[in-house]
């Protein structure tokens, strides 16, 4: 459901195909198996930044098909002729709720007809302009150790590590070791648990001009990092804040970009948009292509790519083949199984094969998902939302943590996507089997997944979990020592 909506902000991001040497711009490929007929060659995509740069816009990361930008849309309304008018979509945000989120798009004469998509003018350098839809996480000095509360939930790093059975490897000496993962988010807070713990964070990289490395206004990004540690306690996160001075997650895809030229062995992403489920089209829509192929191209380099399988939401991002889509299990107080019904679950209708979730983490259960005890910047909009009772949508109480602590409950596959990161680089870490590939990794996590026959997934996908894969939990919730003893004797 589209309205129309408020003037542009000041402040529009996009991203800027360049001519591809395959012939075919990135907004119609139907074959989206590879994506290397769609690299743009050094001087193509030199021509097309400085004719980006002379319209007024700002490059802020590159691939080899295209760029990243962010200017005024006057700037955008130069390059294409077109004007960007906003509207109003009703879909999914985080914590469950579903609320109009404002979209932009180009429109004039000339310029396509799919939402978020223009055409440039007066070059042939720049094959497609598309704007950056809203994307949202995928969940939702304070004291360095977490406070007790009554409500049943797990602490880290030791249930969760025990829960996915990352311990054995851990006590092997097994801990990811030698292994950078790059995780794209709300950005990362120098939380005493972090530095209480030991754990290796290099210096945060941001991608919105004027937004400091060192806050995170939402709490995401620090809260679920620390799930990548709970099971690999010793491998290096490069954080990538692409959160504005709010915490909006407006340069997500500049911010995947700039980690993927960075070439980390894993790159995880606890965020992702929300499309119409059933979809209406047999193809994904054209900005939704470009997207399709910029995610192809990182797993075509070898690097591990997992991205959460969504609360609710049908996007676009876990999808991609070669991705490891990260679903949602719940494991009860007597350690009893069940598929969690806050975690999306289907299979594509676009792509042959491919089955989301690719395997599952921990993740909690409707209405709030309050089921991690996790360290956030203390104030934030989490810290805030999670001590508080919920509004009428969701009659739930709250976590029982105070709201200026630093501490929260809270998950979703925003949680179960870096804990599924956190495996990759266990089994690819000092100690594992460096070298594997990706697609490697992905057979030891699936092959050894444990079988989860209970429940059904989120509502709107309402699957049921059985015996083998299903569209509910695929094939299970991670093990990661056993994967570790299947990389050992098959690779």
């Amino acid at each position: 459901m589209k309205k129309t909506g408020q003037p542009p902000p000041e402040l529009v991001f996009g991203y800027l195909s360049a001519q591809s040497l395959g012939g075919v711009p990135m907004t119609e490929a139907t074959d989206l198996g590879s994506a290397r007929p769609f690299h743009a060659n050094e001087g193509t995509r030199a021509r097309a930044k400085e004719r980006a740069v002379a319209a007024g816009l700002t490059v802020t990361a590159e691939s080899r098909l295209g760029f990243t930008v962010c200017g005024p849309p006057s700037a955008y309304e130069a390059l294409t002729g077109g004007r960007i008018e906003s509207y109003e979509v009703l879909q999914r945000v985080p914590n469950g709720r579903v609320r109009y989120v404002t979209h932009l798009d180009i429109v004039g004469e000339g310029q396509p007809e799919d939402l978020g998509v223009g055409a440039a003018r007066g070059t042939t350098a720049i094959e497609a302009v598309v704007l950056e839809q809203p994307r949202s996480p995928h969940q939702l000095s304070p004291a360095a150790q977490a406070p007790n509360v009554s409500k049943y939930h797990l602490r880290l790093p030791g249930d969760v590590a025990m829960l996915l059975g990352a311990t054995a490897a851990q006590q092997q000496g097994v801990v990811g070791a030698g292994v950078q993962v790059a995780m794209v988010d709300t950005g990362h807070y120098a939380h005493t648990y972090f530095a209480l713990q030991g754990y290796h964070v290099d210096p945060v990289t941001t991608l919105v001009p004027g937004t400091s490395p060192a806050e995170d206004p939402i709490g995401h990004g620090t809260g679920e990092s620390a799930n990548i540690f709970a099971v690999a306690p010793g491998a290096t996160l490069r954080f990538y804040r692409a959160s504005d001075s709010s915490g909006q997650l407006t340069s997500a895809i500049a911010g995947f970009l700039q980690a993927k030229t960075d070439h980390p062995q894993v790159l995880t992403n606890s965020w992702g948009g929300d499309l119409e489920w059933p979809p209406p089209d047999p193809r994904p829509p054209a900005s939704s292509r470009v997207w399709v192929l910029e995610i192809t191209d990182a797993v075509e380099q070898g690097i591990v790519v997992v991205f959460s399988a969504g609360n609710g939401q049908f996007s676009i991002e876990p999808q991609v083949p070669g991705v490891i889509a990260a679903g949602g299990v719940f494991v009860g107080p007597g350690l009893d199984l069940q598929a969690s019904d806050y975690a999306s679950g289907y299979v594509s209708p676009w792509f042959d094969g491919v089955l989301v979730p690719t395997v599952c983490g921990l993740v909690g259960m409707l209405p709030r998902a309050q089921y991690l005890m996790l360290p956030i910047p203390p104030g934030c909009t989490l810290d805030v939302e999670e001590s508080r009772a919920a509004d009428g949508q969701f009659p739930d109480t709250p976590d029982g943590t105070r709201s200026d602590d630093g501490w929260a409950l809270f998950s979703g596959t925003s949680a179960a996507a870096p804990q599924i990161a956190g495996a990759a680089a266990v089994l690819l870490g000092t100690g594992g089997r460096p070298g594997l590939t990706v697609q490697q990794v992905t057979e030891a996590l699936v092959k050894t997944a444990t079988d989860v026959t209970a429940g059904h997934n989120h509502p709107r996908f309402n699957r049921p979990a059985g015996p083998g894969p299903d569209e509910a939990t695929g094939p299970g919730l991670a093990n990661v020592g056993e994967a570790l003893k299947y990389a050992r004797a098959n690779f």
